[in-house]
């Protein structure tokens, strides 16, 4: 018996019998337990029933009664209501035990206690619903919200769905570390939850994206775009509280849908916020847009043509072509390799489309990769034959910079030896956003190539964030002047001052200067005057395939792009 009792205590589980010829009703001590009634009271049936929650009693004397009359077994879940308002959830089953004549001889019966295994499972359920970083809903626990409120949405009425992704989130968590990564997603949290209503549904979806969803006082999506920007503008104008105060200016990119307009379907609103958001993030830091399907389509185009770029060194569609470059007496100095690419349906994608693109997507770096290695061998083939070129330029992206790459360094001075091609003979060009991005690897990787004696430049001038004692740290050669500087340079006063000023400071740091964009020859006489150094532009020569650019450099003089009378030499 003390076996019996045992065995139930660690079961959760009583138990009782009704003997249907004397009436006397047994109740095991764990039943007494269960039903948290005095172990000294008499056992009934009916002070059974009188602990099943009152709207639950009538089913189970039924389905008990039932059992007795058919000899047919029961199992039922229910709640039991006990002492001080509390609900316990129990599995009751029994059967009756009949006579050959069908007279019920007793009853027996179980009551398992599932108020422990139902807690366990609300606590599984809300741990796979709730992020365990910050607290918030996760994705799924979004979906099933969400679709709640569109059901029950009023006539008239519009449901917001925001997705909003914090902008450098990973640099953040790369360079403090995945600890201050968590502790500004904690802290993001907390703050958006302060800046909405009550009623406002806010969860994580995944990374460093956060789901707003208001479905109340919403009546078109420019008031879903409201909200979006005073999210958006609250964010910009506070620091985080972190552990240890981090300089961090906060913002971030929000994508917006509403239902019904966008759709009444819970994953297609939330995948449509989540096109906007990648539209916006497109677009750079603070930027905020609504789906639509011109969008989708957008979205939908520019994916495919990401898919094609990352095959397009397989299928052998990319080429190199060169741009002449030329100092103040037009002489040939050199050539830049650029990038282009025709797709095998016989397509021309323009580079301000695709390069974009690859630096977005990552594919930027095996691309960049593939430019060095091509660029290398063609100066080694003309080299081979005997024909000099002084200078190679070469793109390069700050991705190619990243702790993760391959040392640039070590990759391009390796080319150099496998190619046999001296390193004098090439130019590295890099944005000022590069240097901007990852510095301190930026000045360790240009100090080593500078020492092996690679040129370096920076491109696009003016068009970034470089202060002068940036360019101070660094060993460079040469500045190039954007073309946006250089297209309207005599008839703009501003341009002019600004691209005069570029070159008076790069010839006080030692630099020389490199106009590019130059399609004019009245450009090319306001650049002399200020006293540009050097050209490049299609008025001196458009990029070419690398056949065309021997014309240049496979004959002691060549034909001179200004002309038959201005022979061109190589520097």
């Amino acid at each position: 018996m003390a076996l019996l009792e045992e065995a139930e205590r660690l079961q959760h589980c009583g138990s009782w019998r009704i003997d249907h010829g004397t009436g006397a009703v047994l109740w095991s001590p764990q039943t007494y337990r269960i039903l948290d009634t005095d172990p000294h009271l008499s056992a009934s049936f009916e002070g059974l029933l009188e602990r099943v929650h009152p709207d639950d009693r009538n089913l189970v004397a039924a389905s008990v009664r039932q059992s007795w009359l058919s000899g047919q077994p029961f199992r039922l879940e229910h709640r039991l209501q006990l002492t001080n308002e509390r609900i316990a959830l129990v599995l009751h089953r029994g059967e009756t035990i009949c006579d050959d004549d069908g007279k019920a001889l007793y009853s027996i019966g179980t009551l398992q206690s599932l108020t422990l295994q139902r807690n366990l499972q609300l606590e599984l359920e809300q741990a796979t619903r709730t992020d365990a970083i910050t607290g918030l809903p996760n994705r799924l626990a979004s979906i099933a919200y969400l679709e709640q409120r569109i059901r029950e949405l009023p006539y008239n009425r519009q449901v917001a769905i925001l997705c909003l992704d914090l902008d450098n989130f990973q640099s953040i968590n790369d360079s403090f570390g995945v600890e201050v990564g968590n502790q500004l997603l904690h802290w993001s949290g907390d703050y958006l939850r302060q800046q909405l209503q009550a009623s406002d549904w806010l969860a994580r979806l995944d990374s460093d994206t956060f789901l707003v969803v208001r479905s109340e006082h919403v009546s078109s999506l420019a008031e879903a775009l409201q909200l979006a920007e005073q999210l958006q503008r609250s964010l910009h104008q506070v620091v985080p509280r972190l552990e240890a105060p981090l300089p961090i200016q906060m913002s971030a990119c929000v994508g917006v849908s509403i239902a019904p307009d966008h759709g009444s379907d819970a994953s297609s609103l939330l995948q449509w916020a989540n096109t906007a958001l990648t539209e916006a993030k497109r677009q750079g830091k603070g930027a905020i847009r609504a789906y639509s399907t011109a969008l989708s389509q957008r979205i939908r185009e520019t994916l495919d043509l990401e898919q094609r770029l990352a095959r397009a060194i397989d299928r052998q569609e990319l080429h190199l072509h060169y741009q002449p470059q030329w100092d103040r007496e037009q002489r040939l100095i050199g050539a830049e390799a650029l990038l282009r690419w025709h797709t095998h349906r016989g397509e021309a994608i323009p580079p301000d489309r695709f390069i974009p693109l690859a630096e977005q997507s990552g594919l930027i770096r095996p691309l960049g990769r593939w430019v060095l290695e091509q660029g290398i061998a063609q100066l080694s083939h003309w080299q081979r034959k005997g024909w000099r070129l002084p200078r190679l330029a070469i793109n390069v992206s700050g991705h190619q910079l990243d702790p993760g790459e391959e040392p640039l360094d070590q990759h391009l001075l390796s080319l150099c030896e496998q190619w046999q091609v001296l390193p004098e003979h090439l130019e590295v060009e890099l944005t000022e956003t590069a240097l901007i991005s990852n510095p301190e690897a930026a000045a360790h990787t240009l100090q080593t190539l500078a020492a092996a004696g690679v040129s370096l430049a920076i491109d696009d001038f003016g068009t970034g964030f470089s202060s002068l004692a940036s360019l101070q740290r660094l060993p460079l050669q040469r500045l190039k002047i954007d073309r946006c500087f250089v297209q309207d340079l005599p008839n703009n006063s501003a341009d002019r001052s600004i691209v005069k000023a570029t070159i008076l400071m790069a010839h006080e740091l030692g630099l020389s200067c490199l106009a590019e964009g130059v399609e004019t020859e009245s450009q090319r006489e306001q650049l002399l005057q200020l006293g540009c150094d050097s050209f490049q532009g299609y008025l001196l020569g458009k990029p070419m395939p690398a056949e065309e650019l021997e014309a240049f450099i496979g004959a002691p003089t060549a034909p001179s792009p200004m002309g038959p009378d201005n022979p061109v030499q190589a520097a």
